[in-house]
């Protein structure tokens, strides 16, 4: 990540990387709202496009879209959105059986990051964990915009 762009630049490059572009974000109309979260918007952007006639984009896709959406939304109020994104602010679910726990990551890497949140999961004795970047999520675990997942078994993973 770098640290001089702001999270919805950050975010674009990510829509990019999965194969779409600013079209996909401008071209949506949908209009997000102050209670909109990721996966809310996710949700819109997908009706949206099944009733104007189309066919919905690739979930990664209209995933990438609605984190720069909430993204944009956030950084133009930051002082009314708690979860709003800042480079570098991960936080860390440990998934513990029946709950999850959320923590800050106090690395702005992501690469460091994970190394922190290793060892936090498995000084928890869990088998799986997931970072994720708060975008407008808020501190709950399963909010935001999720950068990887962790699987004892597997390693990390996007």
């Amino acid at each position: 990540m770098n640290a001089s762009q702001s999270s919805s630049e950050q975010f674009g490059q990510h829509l990019k990387s999965v194969g779409g572009s600013e079209a996909d974000v401008s071209g949506s109309a949908y209009a997000v709202t102050d209670d909109d979260t990721v996966e809310s918007v996710v949700s819109g952007l997908r009706i949206k496009q099944q009733k104007d006639g189309g066919l919905a984009s690739k979930p990664s896709i209209l995933h990438a879209s609605a984190q720069v959406l909430i993204s944009r939304r956030d950084e133009h109020d930051p002082g009314h959105h708690a979860g709003t994104s800042q480079p570098g602010q991960y936080q860390l679910d440990i998934h513990l059986g029946d709950h999850s726990t959320r923590e800050p990551i106090p690395e702005a890497d992501l690469e460091a990051a994970q190394l922190w949140a290793r060892g936090r999961i498995e000084a928890e004795g869990a088998d799986f964990g997931a970072i994720y970047f708060p975008a407008g999520g808020g501190a709950q675990p399963g909010t935001g915009a999720l950068e990887c997942s962790y699987d004892r078994a597997v390693g990390w993973y996007r």
